[in-house]
């Protein structure tokens, strides 16, 4: 199967373009009024679900108003909709929140001395002496002034139709943000980043604060770890073979499965080679 039919395709805007599942496919052909009533529940509550579990977490890095600023604008780059969980749902802003917090976020491997300058072409990396975490923090505000001036209200009080128009501002540099009195950031700069970091929250191992209940995975089809379920995963792969457990992935564990590691090394007869460490339970995900 296809990356494309898997996972969908970026258009031209940059946004997420969703592929038709069979069961979207079904819903939209009977056109029921049940089956509408019961899509509009699923959206209601999995959006309750995010927002009891946003009471229950800590934020490293965000305000809670950039919190949910951020978190409103992940939610339009990869919403919840009939085929399934969103940016909310899946706590991206958490994932984010966590990697700003993070040695990436301060820009620990990143050089940030200069000079720097508006480049001519493609490839010249970051050109403004900020971090990552620096530039959130000091563009967010700006972008709120943008949307109020020209769309008369924050982004979060957007209509889906017009947050979508406020980002692809963004990506196209029809809007004039500037952070650090500097033109060498493009909106557009901001605009792949943050669309890099919401695909990355939605892909990214649970354990990173994101993905949550592996709904990014369920959505793709990844598998998460085989190791978990000490699977020789190596006969599936290239072979055409279907994965029997495709749509029940498991999260990496905070040490290596048990289980899975003395399936493992029963069926090749060779210990692991981190064995030292793998004498862990299995601490989180499902079956």
């Amino acid at each position: 199967m296809t990356e494309k039919s898997r996972a969908g395709n970026a258009d031209d805007s940059g946004f997420l373009e969703r592929p038709l599942s069979r069961r979207a496919l079904l819903t939209r052909a009977a056109g029921l009024a049940a089956g509408a009533a019961a899509g509009t529940a699923f959206v209601g509550d999995a959006r309750a679900e995010a927002a009891a579990e946003a009471s229950s977490t800590a934020l490293r890095f965000f305000t809670p108003w950039e919190f949910e600023y951020v978190t409103a604008m992940a939610e339009t780059i990869w919403p919840t909709d009939d085929l399934g969980p969103g940016a909310r749902v899946a706590g991206v802003g958490y994932y984010i929140d966590g990697q700003l917090a993070g040695s990436w976020g301060q820009g620990h491997r990143m050089y940030l001395n200069g000079p720097f300058f508006v480049p001519q072409s493609s490839g010249h990396g970051w050109q403004v002496p900020m971090t990552p975490a620096e530039v959130y923090r000091a563009f967010l505000p700006g972008f709120d002034v943008y949307c109020k001036t020209t769309y008369g209200n924050p982004y979060t009080a957007l209509s889906p139709t017009l947050q979508t128009q406020a980002l692809t501002d963004l990506q196209t540099n029809k809007s004039t943000i500037q952070i650090a009195g500097s033109t060498a950031f493009l909106n557009s700069d901001f605009f792949s980043m943050f669309r890099q970091n919401v695909l990355e929250g939605m892909l990214s191992d649970p354990a990173y604060g994101g993905n949550r209940d592996m709904v990014g995975w369920k959505y793709i089809g990844f598998p998460g770890d085989p190791m978990r379920r000490g699977d020789l995963y190596e006969k599936y792969i290239f072979t055409g073979k279907p994965y029997p457990f495709e749509g029940k992935p498991l999260p990496l564990a905070s040490q290596a499965a048990k289980v899975g590691t003395e399936r493992a090394a029963a069926a090749t007869g060779k210990p692991p080679a981190n064995a030292a460490t793998n004498t862990g339970p299995l601490t989180v995900g499902g079956t």
